[in-house]
């Protein structure tokens, strides 16, 4: 019979030395533009959308689309210019973090273009 209580203690060893290890490599910008990209993946999910970490790369990254394999995705980073703000590949105008739900509003939107090649004013190319 293996003792459990010895078995969960060693898991969480492990997992403490892991974050320990994690939060030593990381300098504080990069931990608050993981938390920022954190907090817009959570309130991105709640609308639906499939979401992806990136947090193992420089700068950390956030991939957003529809499903896992849609060619409409965006890359979102957040970094600070002054104050918090997500910046995209597709759109030159940065999107201040402290407003959560006008973030998520603006990333909808610019998916949304991005699925849609053909709007209703232009016509087919």
């Amino acid at each position: 019979m293996i003792d459990e209580s010895a078995l969960t203690l060693r898991l969480w060893g492990r997992r403490a030395r892991r974050f320990v290890r994690w939060f030593g490599t990381r300098d504080r910008q990069d931990r608050l533009a993981m938390w920022h990209l954190d907090r817009l993946a959570h309130a991105l999910a709640d609308n639906g959308w499939r979401t992806k970490r990136r947090f193992d790369v420089s700068p950390a990254t956030l991939r957003v689309g529809p499903t896992s394999h849609a060619p409409a995705t965006e890359e979102l980073t957040a970094t600070h210019f002054g104050r918090w703000v997500y910046l995209t590949h597709s759109s030159p105008l940065p999107i201040p973090c402290a407003d959560l739900p006008n973030a998520v509003t603006e990333v909808e939107r610019i998916l949304w273009h991005r699925l849609s090649p053909h709007r209703i004013d232009q016509g087919p190319a």
